[in-house]
């Protein structure tokens, strides 16, 4: 099975549904049952980054008469299902008997194993003053078939949890957020983590619906086990752990370090010198076979002692604390040693440090991954120098760096076409682009957002290009995926604020290695 799915809108998506289930009740009763049981599996995976999740939580599901109210109630039985001790609490927006088949098999399978309180919204709205508090609220008010504009109550309702975040809890919306659709919109429910079930719709990856959507997490259920034969009007697709799978294999019995790849980093100054052992963490936990550091005389001693696994090569600083000829001269040394060069991040702005990326941009042979300091414009000119027989590039930029690049609100694939580079955009949603395919991926989330987590990304990525060079494009989009896996398992051990970024390649084995989608 391929590691993509397709990313659809909201139309798309329910066209595709219908066309797998026609008027199959049972195929669609399972499709909803796996959502919903996955859907709460997810949360209660996720439910830590906040906080300890109690034995006894109180959960609040917003449910809408349509097949998004199902999911929504089955989720909210599993999870008292797996804490019984749990009180549940759901706000029908419409009487059950107004309810769509499956919405109301739904229901009926949840009071027949667990008590539960309903409520209109009017009553609930009324008893809002009590002040009282939910551990977790599951939206499912309205999914697929949603028309703006909300209408009430379903507008009261939002606007009332959306005020007040604390009591809500962790808020976890079903598929999509309520209110959110393929038009432009005004107010949604507003998520912690949305869980996109069968497939990831557009809408939430646009950056003007972050603010709702929160954190994306996909819920496979099948949708794609056949190959998509619907309309597509965005190329985009959505990346799942499952593009890691070669790595996770052993290892052939007889081995050499060779085989693994050989990354050389030229990173690092006297100013920032965290960035390169930052790097070689990253690098190291990738798996790389062998890895050498050219790095600052000043530091190299130390970091060799710190980091014994790599090979430190000491090379004369400029008079800024940056490198500057000595390391051009080391690089060229080294570089029939090598498969792969990282090079850029904590190499600061120096004179001496510019002209030594332009050169080593222009002459490397090698595979390439520039980050950081390497992400100038005159990088890009001298990337037009390059021999034709050179190795590919992967350019690793965040919004920023990349407006820096190519200028505000340009296009990301015409920008990889242009200058024939793959181009790893950094962010919420991170995308992968060759000029041709853009792969997606959300996994990661608010823990990274601290400095030296995009030193790591650049250490895995290297680590993986330099092992096979020929699939760099692929290799950029398993060391995004790795990463973000590591830092969801960082924020689940951790919480998202009092974490290190040193810790993030720590839980690299964890992400890999973990039974993905449980």
């Amino acid at each position: 099975m391929p590691p993509i799915h397709p990313i659809l809108t909201c139309a798309e998506a329910s066209a595709w549904e219908a066309h797998l289930h026609g008027t199959n009740a049972d195929a669609a009763w399972a499709a909803m049952r796996r959502a919903g049981t996955d859907v709460a599996a997810a949360v209660l995976r996720d439910f830590p980054q906040w906080r300890p999740l109690p034995r006894d939580p109180k959960v609040l599901a917003l449910v809408g008469p349509g097949n998004n109210g199902g999911d929504a109630l089955i989720a909210l039985l599993e999870i008292i299902k797996a804490r019984p001790r749990g009180r549940a609490t759901a706000v029908l927006l419409e009487p059950v008997q107004n309810f769509k088949p499956l919405a109301r098999q739904a229901w009926d399978e949840l009071i027949a194993h667990a008590n539960i309180e309903p409520l209109t919204p009017e009553r609930f709205l009324a008893q809002w003053h009590t002040g009282e508090k939910w551990d977790i609220t599951l939206d499912g008010l309205y999914g697929l078939s949603f028309r703006p504009p909300l209408r009430e109550p379903a507008h009261s309702l939002i606007v009332t949890l959306n005020k007040a975040p604390h009591a809500a809890g962790f808020r976890a919306a079903v598929d999509v957020p309520s209110g959110l659709s393929d038009k432009p919109c005004d107010l949604a429910f507003q998520a912690d983590f949305t869980y996109a079930t069968g497939s990831v719709k557009a809408p939430l990856l646009a950056i003007e619906n972050a603010h709702w959507v929160g954190r994306i997490r996909y819920v496979d259920v099948g949708f794609f086990d056949k190959y998509y034969e619907g309309k597509r009007i965005h190329s985009e697709d959505f990346l799942f752990p499952s593009v890691l799978e070669p790595l996770r294999q052993l290892r052939p019995a007889i081995s050499d370090k060779r085989e693994y790849g050989r990354l050389l980093i030229v990173s690092g100054s006297r100013a920032y010198p965290g960035a390169q052992m930052l790097n070689v963490l990253g690098a190291l936990r990738a798996g790389a076979g062998l890895v050498t550091a050219l790095a600052p005389a000043s530091h190299a001693g130390a970091f060799a002692a710190a980091r014994p696994e790599a090979m430190w090569h000491a090379c004369h600083e400029e008079s800024d604390g940056g490198l500057g000829s000595a390391a051009m001269t080391a690089a060229r040394d080294w570089w029939p040693r090598a498969t792969a060069v990282l090079m850029g991040s904590g190499l600061g702005r120096g004179h001496a440090t510019q002209a030594m990326i332009a050169t080593l941009v222009k002459e490397c042979p090698l595979a390439l991954v520039l980050d950081a300091d390497a992400l100038l414009p005159d990088t890009l000119e001298a990337l037009k120098q390059r021999p034709a027989s050179a190795g590919p590039v992967v350019l690793t930029p965040h919004a920023g760096e990349f407006a820096r690049l190519a200028g505000a609100g340009a296009d990301l694939a015409e920008f990889c076409r242009s200058h024939k580079v793959i181009t790893v955009l950094k962010g919420p949603v991170t995308r992968i682009c060759d000029g041709q395919r853009i792969w997606c991926s959300t996994f990661g989330g608010p823990v990274l957002a601290r400095g030296g987590s995009g030193d790591v990304l650049a250490g895995i990525i290297g680590a993986l290009v330099a092992r096979n060079p020929d699939e760099a494009f692929l290799a950029a989009a398993r060391g995004v995926v790795w990463h973000g896996l590591a830092a969801d398992a960082l924020a689940r051990a951790r919480g998202e604020t009092s974490a290190l970024t040193a810790e993030l390649t720590a839980h690299m084995p964890e992400a890999l290695r973990a039974e993905w989608g449980e």
